[in-house]
């Protein structure tokens, strides 16, 4: 599931820097970190949202719990 994750999350968020990690071991709880450029003047609700929206119908299912993290980069 980590995989899927990564790999769905990288297609949403082409240039974004992902962090999953897998924390009980069994594929179904994750911390997931995005920091993405799609972030920029969003609310973190809304961020959150567009993770989900991604990740889709999994979310509850197969992933069973998300602590996720999500903000758009600094500028240099």
């Amino acid at each position: 599931m980590k995989a899927y994750i990564e790999a769905t999350l990288r297609t949403a968020f082409p240039d974004a820097q992902l962090r999953v990690i897998d924390t009980t071991g069994g594929g179904d709880h994750f911390e997931i970190e995005v920091i993405a450029a799609e972030f920029a003047g969003r609310r973190m609700i809304d961020q959150h949202r567009m993770v989900y929206d991604a990740l889709g119908d999994k979310v509850g299912i197969e992933i069973h719990a998300v602590g996720l993290r999500t903000r758009a980069p600094t500028p240099n």
